[in-house]
């Protein structure tokens, strides 16, 4: 019988705070500390051993120890340019170690969600309590503020404003950004909970208002990477649907081929593409006046076009070490003809995910990552009915430019490996003593 209401618990609520807050307010720093991540390192003395219980956890600790090191050791050949003064964390080794520290951290938040699960009376409830707070809580509390704003009964002419800014700068289009740095971010975080939310439907009693409440805040997000997510979640929602249609030996072959051709389709459109926005690039750089700043367009993912594939050509093996692009893409040999930009704008790729990974650690150790990440998979496809959801789910950010240093795929995952560790007769029992549905 589905439950027709939530009750929350006291025991429960400083947990759904933290997961909150981790899951909400990623950007929020003291100084350049991000208070979620200095919350989990306060945690670690007491997760600690519950980290070292899980296989999985122990190879993704073995993964970044390895990283690390050989980011030390490849960068006693490395060619860096800094021509400013710098905070020492951000100088070399010391943001290697500092990226380490963050990954330790979302590492803890795995176990915290772990444990939290481990520990509660209703694990399945719990996991819908953290959904609705996500959703139902700060989501209309979203939508309500943006609602706002489009009534022109509150204004900002300012860019970086908290939940909402205005991206024209003075003409009133409106972006929803919660507090993300960016709609784009943001967006991906909701299209993320609305794939868990499809591939926990059934078994978590949820309703219609949790997918619609996240389609919503994509929309109001304006996010790309969001709306691609949404699209893959429907397109794997109707293949499941008609994958009756595909048993036999020459539809699968006429799929695959079909598959196949759009595949090459695609990516010749992108590439074309590609080749002539980099055209337009040097154009544009051409007009500048020398020593001219333009942040906009000099730092993140435009100059990262040109930038990054000149840095897979010459370090594709070693990669450019962990943290170090701010540090090293002054080199003449990777900007071309991108203009040189102080080291104190501190510039990134604004690709994320595992574009950054490939860039930083080279082809080999990101090989070893992927193996990680397929590991998971198949937990994901022996313990979920669901499995196709929670795959995408989990892999589908960071593919799309989530950092690896965002909570909510480690939320994910704790989620994954809570799972793991019981029987689907055991997750079936709970369903039913509990009252939810199964699938």
């Amino acid at each position: 019988m589905e439950r027709k209401g939530l009750v929350f618990y006291k025991s429960e609520l400083w947990l759904i705070a933290i997961c909150t807050f981790c899951l909400q307010m990623p950007d929020l720093k003291v100084s350049s500390i991000k208070i979620s991540e200095l919350l989990m390192l306060m945690l670690l003395p007491f997760y600690i051993k519950e980290t070292f219980k899980s296989k999985t956890l122990i190879l993704f600790f073995a993964f970044y120890v390895l990283f690390l090191f050989k980011t030390f050791a490849t960068n006693t050949i490395a060619q860096f340019f800094i021509n400013e003064d710098l905070p020492l964390l951000k100088h070399p080794y010391f943001i290697s170690l500092s990226r380490f520290v963050e990954m330790l951290a979302c590492i803890i938040f795995c176990v915290f969600i772990l444990n939290a699960l481990k520990l509660a009376r209703d694990p399945l409830l719990l996991i819908k309590k953290f959904l609705f707070v996500q959703i139902f809580c700060f989501g209309l509390l979203y939508i309500f503020i943006f609602a706002l704003y489009k009534a022109h009964l509150l204004h900002t002419s300012a860019y970086d404003n908290l939940i909402v800014y205005d991206t024209s700068e003075g003409d009133l289009l409106y972006r929803l950004r919660g507090f993300y740095v960016e709609g784009g971010p943001f967006g991906l975080f909701y299209a993320f909970l609305l794939s868990v939310c499809v591939g926990f439907y059934k078994k978590l009693a949820l309703n219609k208002w949790y997918i619609i409440i996240c389609i919503i805040l994509v929309l109001m997000a304006s996010s790309k990477a969001g709306y691609m997510m949404v699209v893959l979640t429907f397109f794997v929602f109707f293949t499941i649907k008609i994958k009756h249609l595909f048993k036999s030996a020459v539809a699968k072959v006429s799929l695959f081929i079909v598959a196949g051709v759009a595949t090459v389709y695609i990516s010749t459109l992108v590439f074309d593409n590609y080749i002539q926005n980099l055209a337009d690039v040097e154009q544009r750089t051409a007009n500048f006046a020398p020593g001219e700043l333009d942040p906009n367009f000099m730092l993140g993912r435009i100059s990262a076009t040109v930038i990054v594939p000149n840095m897979l050509k010459n370090k594709w093996v070693t990669g450019i070490g962990w943290g170090n692009y701010p540090l090293v893409r002054n080199n003449p040999q990777y900007r071309t003809f991108m203009p040189e930009v102080p080291v104190s704008m501190w510039d990134a790729t604004g690709f994320g995910g595992m574009l950054d990974l490939l860039l930083e650690a080279g082809v080999v150790l990101f090989l070893v990552y992927l193996f990680l990440y397929f590991r998971v998979s198949k937990l994901i496809s022996k313990h979920f009915d669901q499995s196709p959801y929670i795959i995408l789910s989990y892999i589908a950010p960071l593919l799309l430019g989530v950092s690896i240093y965002f909570f909510y795929t480690w939320f994910l995952l704790g989620i994954i490996l809570f799972f793991s560790q019981k029987t689907k007769t055991d997750i079936n029992s709970i369903d039913s003593e509990k009252g939810l549905l199964t699938e």
